[in-house]
């Protein structure tokens, strides 16, 4: 077993885990997954079996994994059972034992080069001299990403004055992968394997420290110079980096393991970005190991905490992205593409509605008009895939998030979220000075909630029908889409509460929300966020908190810091949604802001959990504003930091109070009150 540590603000948690459990080291244009114990490891199950760790600069697989070996005490000793590994978001190190001599390999990724680094101290703790020798042995791969549309290459190894390289013809043409060494050594090949050894000789308390690369690049591109100076300056680049990052926005609440979630959220949502031009433009990995696609759907559940969580370029090239694509196919949304720009799935029918909505979500904490009037036409234009729908004929027909032969026709998630985009196509069409759009889409909302509830809703099982089949009749499966007519508010308020009620009562158990009553008992992070923020905003604080905690525990199963797929664990060890549920639902849900930065507004109603006498958030970013914010049961204290010009906060404390504003001044700090 290897003892797994990580490191997060002034806490460290700690425990044993298996030696092969992945982890993942990560850089805008190259990754790795690898494992905690330091040998390679075949992950993958349902897309390049076991092809889809190793390192990654997509859409090319370079190298399957390196293995070092120390040789000493005439012995041949695998570094593959680290006795520890720290892990601290920009970096990893795992320690080992071998008779005296005590050995760090530390392996960290270029943020913004195709440049992978692994360097190794050997420090001598005992009484005699040692000669040793630590053998590096890499396993070149060169294959397209999943469905990328050409074959794996056979690399030609070539030796190099100081390490190796190998290349491919045809679609490979013109990309070099480079691996090389800071201290000389004579480097063979067989096959695919390059293999060097390095000599040591180490006196008593004396250290030595090997380092390597590998960098993949063009033809055309720039020479990444001296190895030693490169992964010194990377390393220390990428430390000040997250370091950084985590002094942007911190969360305070009398929940300290709460706290320091956030933080790993937002470290994530980091780790998870991904640079691949020319192919892509910058978007977010959907997970891993399975899915460094961009998604439609992953994308947009996830633009709303990814944006409150301090990062909105990052969503707004996404969104641009996904909208580029949508545009050429009549703007309807795609669900996949590959890393090499394939669609692989054109978009099931709740993906073009869900892009409307992540758009509006990404402009009101933004305030960027500017991308609005880009992607105003795409989502304009996707509504006529729904003409009939509008129109009161039926309703959209097709698969939506939920993916389970046997339904009817019309899905219930796709109803809610074509509801939800018409209320955000309103917003923008305000936004945008269109009135006469705006007065259409409130229109069509209001008759489709109105159908909704008369078709929908299934008196004895005080529920909504998971879907309806083409004859109009109901069926009910209690897939974990019951939730989401209460999250888009097409529910009137008092069969949301009931549903709700139910939903807390019958599909949540110790993890969280479970996928199918009755069937699947599994808990997803994605149906658990989703509650959370549903209760956070029907004034069932308590029970959001709790599930909110829940996303937060996966980051201490598994793999240490990454939000899982599943609750406690399984599927992706790191999920994009996971990350950006939980910033949404602390942003969004306890802190209850709905900002409308183009307006310079920020709407605040607080939910605060029954235990909890306050909860500040400092860093807050609404447009071109800066703010700290601190909520109590009784004020929301706002200290402006920063913003050329005022901001209007409304607010107020609980659903039956009238809403009260105040004009906040860019450096002053200002008390809001309850009054009752």
């Amino acid at each position: 077993m290897t003892l797994q540590r990580y490191f997060i603000d002034d806490a460290v948690w700690e425990a044993e885990a298996a030696p092969e459990t992945p982890v993942f080291v990560s850089g805008k244009r190259i990754y790795a997954i690898t494992t905690i114990g330091g040998a390679t490891h075949p992950f993958g199950e349902w897309h390049l079996r076991g092809k889809m760790g190793g390192v990654w600069a997509h859409p090319l697989r370079v190298l399957d994994g390196w293995t070092l070996t120390l040789e000493a005490y005439s012995a041949t000793t695998p570094l593959d059972q680290a006795t520890s590994c720290d892990l601290f978001g920009a970096y990893i190190t795992r320690r080992f034992m071998v008779g005296d001599l005590a050995l760090e390999w530390t392996e960290f990724a270029a943020e913004d080069q195709p440049h992978y680094y692994a360097t190794l101290l050997v420090r001598n703790e005992g009484a005699l001299p040692v000669d040793a020798a630590v053998v590096l042995r890499a396993e070149a791969d060169l294959r397209f990403c999943w469905f990328g549309g050409v074959d794996p290459a056979e690399p030609a190894l070539h030796i190099l004055p100081d390490g190796v390289a190998w290349r491919a013809p045809g679609a490979y043409a013109g990309v070099t992968a480079i691996l090389s060494s800071a201290t000389p050594a004579a480097w063979e090949v067989a096959g695919r394997a390059a293999q060097a050894r390095f000599p040591l000789n180490l006196p008593p308390g004396e250290a030595l420290a090997l380092q390597w690369r590998l960098a993949v690049q063009r033809d055309d591109a720039p020479s990444p110079g001296n190895v030693l100076r490169a992964a010194v300056d990377t390393l220390s680049a990428k430390i000040a980096l997250y370091r950084s990052m985590a002094g942007e926005m911190r969360l305070e609440t009398p929940d300290g393991d709460l706290d320091r979630c956030w933080q790993v959220a937002r470290q994530n949502v980091r780790m998870l970005m991904a640079d691949y031009r020319p192919t892509l433009a910058p978007y977010l990995l959907a997970g891993l190991p399975e899915y460094p696609q961009l998604f439609g759907c992953d994308t947009a559940y996830s633009v709303p905490g990814v944006v409150a969580g301090g990062f909105a370029d990052i969503a707004r090239s996404a969104l641009e992205e996904l909208g580029r694509y949508a545009w050429r196919a009549c703007s309807r949304v795609p669900h996949e593409i590959t890393t090499n720009g394939r669609i692989f799935h054109p978009g099931n029918i709740q993906e073009t509605p869900q892009f409307a909505v992540a758009c509006w979500d990404y402009v009101r904490w933004s305030g960027d008009l500017a991308f609005l009037e880009r992607m105003y036409p795409v989502c304009v234009e996707g509504l006529e895939h729904f003409g009939a729908t509008l129109e009161g004929s039926g309703y959209p027909i097709g698969d939506g998030v939920v993916e389970v032969p046997g339904m009817g026709a019309c899905k219930l998630d796709t109803v809610c979220y074509l509801y939800q985009a018409l209320a955000s196509l309103r917003e923008m069409a305000l936004a945008l000075g269109r009135p006469h759009d705006a007065i259409r889409f409130a229109g069509y909302a209001g008759a489709l909630a109105a159908r909704f509830e008369s078709d929908w809703w299934i008196a004895h099982e005080e529920m909504y029908a998971d879907s309806l089949h083409l004859d109009g009749r109901q069926q009910f499966d209690g897939h974990w889409t019951v939730v989401l007519p209460v999250v888009t508010g097409i529910a009137s308020p008092e069969r949301a509460r009931r549903a709700l009620d139910r939903i807390m009562r019958e599909w949540v158990n110790e993890w969280g929300m479970i996928h199918t009553r009755g069937a699947d008992s599994r808990v997803w992070t994605l149906p658990t966020g989703l509650l959370a923020l549903a209760a956070l905003r029907n004034g069932r604080a308590d029970d959001g908190l709790r599930l909110l905690r829940r996303i937060g525990e996966t980051a201490q199963h598994g793999t240490f810091g990454t939000l899982k797929e599943l609750i406690p664990q399984g599927l992706c060890f790191i999920q994009l949604w996971s990350a950006g549920l939980l910033l949404q639902g602390i942003t969004e849900g306890v802190f209850g802001l709905d900002p409308q930065a183009h307006r310079r507004e920020l709407a605040i109603e607080p939910h605060l959990p029954s235990r909890w006498q306050s909860a500040a958030l400092h860093g807050l970013r609404v447009g071109e504003h800066t703010l700290d914010l601190r909520i109590t049961p009784e004020i929301v204290e706002i200290h402006h930091l920063k913003g050329n010009t005022s901001l209007l906060a409304r607010y107020r404390f609980a659903p039956d109070q009238p809403w009260r504003e105040a004009q906040l001044t860019p450096g002053r700090r200002m008390l809001l009150a309850r009054e009752d």
